[in-house]
């Protein structure tokens, strides 16, 4: 990181714009110019010296606050790899259970994978896979058959929502925000651990990752739970959102 910027100053706030970075950066480099900051300012986030937690908002990168990031197993990179073979321009989403252990006090003993595919190809895909995968394949689940059925492996295909978050590395990746949303709005998924953990994976979450909030929100609000999360973030648990309940409240440098 570049010890010059004052990156004391910066990271004392909740959040800092691109206009105060670029003022810090001058004030140390006077000449540096707007075309040069863009690229200063993509390395920066390429490198995870800072990450971005909303629309034109970041923070500083610090030890215990990082970029999301999950190794996928070997089957949800086998099924990806598979399905991306087969069909070059799907648009899916792996979400696969183990992902929730780190947040979680109670672990999961039993990996689920989570196929989110465009539903004019869902009854196509599933096909495909259970000749591939047999007996481990299910499309769209009730409750109770996805419990009465449930094996280690299994795999569910389930509808992708419209404007669902890509991954940060690979587009089929899971990434934090979605899987937040993913845990309070999924009926199945929200099944697979106690209601009460629910506290704990936000707090473990935000505590120890840097969350895009307006990423975060944005897709709350095309599944229709951006007032529930809301709220239960400010009754239920103690994290303390960056920007504000409405985007707009912004930390002072």
């Amino acid at each position: 990181m570049n010890r010059e910027i004052n990156w004391d100053r910066l990271s004392k706030a909740n959040y800092f714009d691109r206009d105060e970075l670029f003022l810090a950066m001058k004030s140390v480099e006077p000449d540096l110019t707007e075309s040069n900051f863009k690229a200063r300012l993509q390395k920066l986030l390429q490198s995870e010296e800072i990450g971005r937690v909303g629309r034109n908002a970041y923070c500083v990168c610090k030890k215990n606050l990082r970029l999301y990031s999950h190794e996928y197993s070997e089957l949800a990179n086998n099924l990806a790899t598979f399905i991306r073979k087969k069909h070059e321009y799907l648009d899916f989403r792996i979400f696969e259970l183990v992902q929730l252990n780190e947040f979680l006090n109670h672990q999961i003993a039993h990996n689920i994978i989570f196929l989110s595919i465009e539903a004019d190809l869902q009854d196509f895909v599933f096909e495909e896979l259970n000749e591939k995968y047999e007996r481990k394949v299910f499309i769209d689940p009730t409750l109770e058959l996805f419990h009465r059925y449930m094996t280690d492996d299994m795999i569910v295909i389930d509808k992708l929502p419209s404007e669902a978050p890509k991954g940060r590395t690979e587009f089929w990746h899971t990434d934090l925000e979605k899987l937040l949303v993913d845990t309070m709005n999924d009926e199945i998924i929200g099944s697979t651990f106690d209601k009460a953990e629910l506290q704990t994976v936000f707090e473990n979450a935000f505590e120890n990752y840097i969350v895009d909030e307006s990423r975060l929100f944005r897709y709350a609000r095309r599944r229709s739970v951006e007032r529930e999360m809301r709220t239960f973030i400010k009754e239920k648990t103690d994290v303390m959102l960056r920007l504000g309940q409405k985007n707009d409240h912004k930390g002072k440098l």
